[in-house]
């Protein structure tokens, strides 16, 4: 059954997401003002691009630079689908350095890299679910980084002076604001870095990214008021998770148990 799914992320830069479910209609050759980042789920594609036609399988990642000429057809029997996303070149540059043109170039027009397939199928998740802003760009820029040092031909900025202070000002200003919707672009602005620069130095320090530091601070919080006997429902809500289940997430995979288990036994 062909089904496809879009959603515009205006709190990503106007990042476009696009999830086809067996697709039965050809693109002919065409091009996008963005870059295509797509990830076959099942089944396999066939596209042209430079030059060359590539075959794309499951679980392997789909790349095709910003204007470049391409076409997509399904290359096998059964179903196939694939979840592609759209960065732009300003975005890329926003996210590396906006005061110059950093925007990679892919050489290769399919890869197969497990560990950044499993990344991006993380990163379409989140983006298709009630995350907040901090979780959904750090997975993003996370991402994005890996791709750009594992196939894009980029030159990241150098090292700035006084990087340990800035990042213990970051993680400051995460602490005073631990339970709200921090953006990326608040923390990279306060200290003065790039989105890149600012999440690789960030974990680099403190072996965490700042979505994880933030969320490893709002379980020590829930801890406590779990052991003071609130619901585990009133702790989700009150440390800055959207809803019970995501909240059970995270705890269980900090904890090994669940809150409930965790609230009985204290």
């Amino acid at each position: 059954m062909q089904q496809s799914k879009f959603s515009f992320h205006h709190e990503l830069g106007g990042l476009e997401v696009l999830h086809n479910i067996d697709k039965k209609t050809d693109f002919g050759r065409h091009n996008h003002s963005g870059y295509t980042v797509a990830l076959v789920d099942c089944g396999a594609q066939r596209f042209f691009r430079s030059g060359a036609q590539h075959l794309a399988g499951k679980h392997s990642l789909i790349l095709i630079n910003a204007e470049q000429v391409h076409d997509c057809k399904k290359a096998c029997e059964g179903v196939s689908s694939y979840r592609s996303m759209y960065p732009t070149p300003e975005l890329f540059n926003c996210l590396m350095d906006s005061n110059k043109n950093r925007a990679p170039y892919f050489s290769e027009a399919v890869m197969h890299n497990p560990a950044l397939a499993l990344q991006l199928n993380d990163l379409f998740t989140t983006l298709d679910s009630a995350a907040g802003l901090l979780e959904k760009q750090t997975q993003l820029v996370h991402f994005l980084d890996n791709l750009c040092q594992s196939a894009g031909r980029v030159t990241l900025a150098d090292e700035q002076k006084s990087l340990k202070c800035r990042i213990e000002l970051a993680k400051s200003y995460l602490l005073d604001h631990v339970f709200d919707d921090v953006s990326l672009a608040d923390l990279a602005q306060l200290i003065h870095m790039s989105h890149f620069h600012f999440v690789r130095s960030f974990k680099a320090q403190t072996g965490l990214t700042p979505h994880a530091f933030q969320i490893q601070h709002r379980l020590n919080h829930a801890k406590s008021l779990l052991r003071h006997g609130q619901s585990i429902s009133d702790v989700a809500s009150h440390v800055g998770f959207y809803d019970h289940s995501h909240f059970s997430r995270h705890f269980k995979k900090n904890m090994g148990i669940t809150p409930n288990q965790y609230r009985q036994a204290c």
